[in-house]
Parts: C-alpha cells; sequence; structure tokens
C-alpha cells in the first residue's frame, strides 16, 4: 500500500496510506503523462482508471499536483497547436514540424480546436470566464451603482434601528 502526505476537515497534514482505489502516485503519473500528451481530462482520467469528478477535487485539495497539471496541460497544448500547424502545412520560421520517428494518432481537428480554445485561460495565466463577455462600466456608473446599494443599506439600517 502506498503513503502519502494529506490534510483534511482542519486536520493537520499526516503521513497516511492510499488505497488502491485511490489516486496512487501511479494513476497521478499515468493522468498527468496523457493530459501532457492529449490536453484532454476525460481521456488521462479514462487511462488512469479514475473520474473526472475525482481528479477536480484532487486538483483543489493538492497545491503540488494542480501546479503539475498545470505544466502538463501547456505541455499538450504546446504539441496540441503543433499538430495542428502541421496539419494545416504550416511551419513557423521555416522550421519543420513532426521529423520524430514516433508515429502519431490521427488528429480530430475540431476537437483539437475546442480544446486549445477551452484551455487557452489557463496557458495565458488567467481564470476561465463563466457566462459571456465582461461588460466594463464607466467611473460614473459604478460610483451611481455604489451609492444606490449605499442608500439601500443605509434605509435598511434606519429600519432595523426603529424597530
Amino acid at each position: 500500500m502506498a503513503l502519502t502526505i494529506a490534510s483534511g476537515n482542519q486536520r493537520r497534514r499526516q503521513i497516511r496510506s492510499v488505497s488502491d482505489r485511490g489516486w496512487t502516485r501511479e494513476k497521478r503519473q499515468t493522468f498527468l503523462d496523457m493530459l501532457a500528451v492529449t490536453c484532454n481530462v476525460g481521456l488521462a482520467c479514462a487511462e488512469a482508471g479514475m473520474s473526472n469528478a475525482g481528479v477536480y477535487a484532487l486538483r483543489r485539495r493538492d497545491p503540488e499536483f494542480a501546479a503539475l497539471w498545470r505544466d502538463a496541460l501547456l505541455m499538450g497544448y504546446d504539441r496540441l497547436e503543433e499538430r495542428l500547424l502541421r496539419r494545416a502545412g504550416a511551419g513557423v520560421n521555416d522550421v519543420e514540424f513532426g521529423t520524430g520517428d514516433v508515429p502519431e494518432e490521427p488528429l480530430d481537428a475540431e476537437l483539437a480546436l475546442n480544446l486549445l480554445r477551452n484551455h487557452r485561460p489557463t496557458v495565458e495565466g488567467r481564470r476561465k470566464r463563466l457566462g459571456g463577455p465582461v461588460h466594463r462600466i464607466s467611473r460614473e456608473e459604478a460610483q451611481a451603482a455604489l451609492s444606490k446599494r449605499l442608500d439601500a443599506l443605509e434605509k435598511r439600517l434606519k429600519a432595523e434601528k426603529g424597530k
């Protein structure tokens, strides 16, 4: 049985065993290797024999794993970008891509583009936005909104004092 250093539920870090059903060192490495190759979390989880929900929970609770995930994702992103460029017949600065001896799996261009689009915020070092585009307001609009909220708060406090 493998050992790990972990904490949880307001407990101190401690050495504890990891069951064979949990995220063992080997399963973590398998996941990270597959993520670096495919840039696809679902495929990497399947390769490791673990669930998507489990890997996201692990990433939230283990900062070291989160950093390794990001590194693997960056490698996968670069590799995917390179394969798409090669497929399109593009060269960058007259450098020929894909002269290695390892045969590659066929590339689904639509899936590759979706993966690149989905992981772009991570690669650029920003968080992915949920929802639509962000609407930036002017200073005057911000001051008006803040003033309105402060007036509502003042009104509520006066009402509570009057009770």
